[in-house]
């Protein structure tokens, strides 16, 4: 194990990955994750090697996560705003492997460093980096071929998106509306904005930061073919509300509300939801020419990456045709 993981330490350091004090990794039965985005990365791959979480998930997540992952102990991470892990919590566990981010702060690497604990440094918010951590992981945890079977998945996702958004004749235009007003959107670069533009659309609101606050009547002016929503309670008022009832994508009836459960298909937190995210997308925008059963879709993916047979029933809740 010792010269495999060696060589194989080599071919990811190529790859701006990093693994500290892992000459001697044995077999890893139990992870401690820093950030949320890799944690899910970790769950689809191996949900059993979870050695904690970073936070309480919330009820609309609990619903389709395993019950035995999310009553783990919370032992917290880096989230943001100033939040770190308890790393007294987090040596409770007594991890075999600790994962964080390549911009962990020297501090942090100096106190996981003084643990002596094998500590990965991988990134997985970009689709690139989300699929080559499959790929990492999965290596780690001798479960290669369900890394590689995850890794597929999301190659064929970016495939079919080339493939269904060159033979679309139109580019439609896309008004992402997030908050209870519907008045907060996404900027191009966003996660959001990068799978629009994937599966062949584009943003109408051009920004360069990750989220702008507009008025209404910028969206008036800007009367996009299409609107996909993230919060239920702006989508259960916008065909009722009269101003919104001027914009040709309510006229039209091309209003989406997006998958939530268990984590956004699109937009944040961005996790390996985004692979099915892109399918989605590609039948909202193109559905002409992507013709996709988006049951099945769900159906399939949620086997592979959730460890869940999904009833007809369950379907329909996921994908919001119950509302």
């Amino acid at each position: 194990m010792r010269i495999i993981f060696l060589i194989f330490s080599f071919i990811i350091s190529l790859n701006a990955y990093e693994c500290k004090n892992c000459e001697n990794l044995g077999k890893v039965e139990k992870v401690y994750v820093a950030n949320a985005t890799t944690l899910y990365q970790l769950y689809a791959i191996d949900k059993s090697r979870v050695a904690g979480l970073l936070f309480e998930f919330w009820d609309i997540e609990k619903e389709y996560l395993d019950p035995e992952f999310v009553n783990l102990p919370v032992v917290g991470g880096f989230m943001g705003q100033g939040r770190t892990p308890n790393m007294e919590q987090v040596l409770a566990l007594k991890p075999d492997l600790i994962i964080a981010g390549t911009k962990t702060t020297q501090t942090y690497r100096d106190i996981f460093d003084k643990t002596k604990i094998p500590t990965l440094y991988i990134d997985s918010t970009t689709l690139d980096e989300s699929m080559n951590s499959f790929k990492v992981i999965s290596e780690i945890l001798d479960v290669k071929e369900k890394g590689d079977t995850l890794y597929d998945y999301a190659l064929n996702s970016l495939n079919l998106a080339k493939e269904v958004s060159s033979r679309a004749t139109k580019k439609p235009r896309i008004y992402y509306a997030y908050g209870d007003n519907g008045l907060s959107t996404d900027c191009q670069n966003s996660s959001v904005g990068n799978l629009v533009s994937l599966a062949g659309g584009e943003l109408v609101h051009k920004c360069d930061k990750d989220r702008a606050n507009l008025n209404f009547e910028q969206v008036l002016a800007y009367n996009p073919d299409k609107i996909i929503i993230y919060h239920k309670t702006f989508y259960d008022q916008i065909y009722k509300d009269k101003k919104w009832q001027l914009l040709d994508a309510v006229k039209n009836k091309e209003v989406y509300l997006i998958p939530r459960k268990p984590f956004s298909w699109v937009g944040k937190p961005a996790s390996f939801m985004r692979f099915l995210g892109i399918r989605w997308l590609l039948e909202v925008l193109h559905p002409e020419v992507a013709n996709l059963d988006l049951h099945q879709e769900t159906k399939e993916f949620y086997r592979l990456f959730l460890y869940l047979d999904l009833d007809e029933k369950q379907i329909k809740d996921i994908l919001n045709e119950e509302i």
